[in-house]
């Protein structure tokens, strides 16, 4: 199956919440909740200057997977709303973005129990703060 990844529409917000809401239910999480995922209610809210979204489509154009950036601290953008298939590509897609507009490096929160995006981002080169924090992953640019 081959997919494409392209910068999210608002079209595409139902799919997105499914795959993020699947996503942080199977590891054991909490679904999105209306006072602090608001992002996923208005995907505007990642066309601000420093904000990006991307899915992963299909073959037959349905949302398979997303990724977003959003501003950090320190200079540092925000890897988030990583979920479904093809997060190689979204997170490399994210990096870029990342880097293209001058961020110091990329940083993402990341649960044991979410392996399949961990791998990700490690395959993109992100690597564990250590100090005993293995949920903390950062990227320099």
């Amino acid at each position: 199956m081959s997919t494409v990844v392209r910068q999210a529409a608002d079209s595409d917000g139902r799919s997105i919440r499914q795959l993020v809401t699947a996503a942080l239910l199977l590891a054991g999480f909490d679904a999105p909740s209306i006072e602090r995922d608001d992002d996923l209610l208005e995907l505007s809210y990642y066309r601000e200057p420093g904000r990006g979204m991307w899915v992963a489509v299909d073959e037959d154009q349905r949302v398979v997977g997303c990724a977003a950036i959003d501003r950090g601290d320190g200079g540092f953008a925000t890897l988030r709303r990583l979920a479904g298939n093809a997060m190689p590509e979204l997170t490399a897609a994210a990096v870029a973005f990342a880097q293209g507009r001058g961020y110091a490096g990329v940083e993402t929160v990341i649960p044991a129990a979410m392996a399949e995006a961990r791998d990700a981002v490690r395959l993109e080169g992100f690597a564990s703060d250590g100090a005993g924090n293995d949920l903390l992953f950062r990227k320099p640019l």
